[in-house]
């Protein structure tokens, strides 16, 4: 019965060996290769989940944005209606 030790010198001196070595090695290559760019579109595509929650926040961002606008011209409409108010009260009773 032969060792199966003696065949891995064959492997690396014979160029048949260096062959096969080297098949190996690239198809091991390759297959990383695809593996990693799997991983990589896995990681940068959201979710359908993901992207309506985003919609959402954003249209409700987008709401209260117009909402705060709003009553920031109604307070400053109506502050300057309050401060003529009081000085026109100021006024009449000195």
């Amino acid at each position: 019965m032969t060792n199966p030790l003696v065949y891995v010198p064959l492997l690396t001196t014979n160029p048949v060996g260096w062959a096969i070595l080297g098949t190996a090695g690239y198809l091991a290559y390759k297959a990383g290769k695809k593996s990693g760019a799997k991983d990589d579109t896995n990681v940068e595509k959201e979710s359908m989940v993901d992207c309506t929650i985003k919609g959402a926040m954003k249209t409700a961002y987008k709401a209260k944005m117009k909402v705060d606008g709003s009553f920031d011209k109604t307070k400053e409409k109506y502050s300057e209606m309050w401060n003529d108010a009081r000085t026109d009260v100021e006024n009449s009773a000195s």
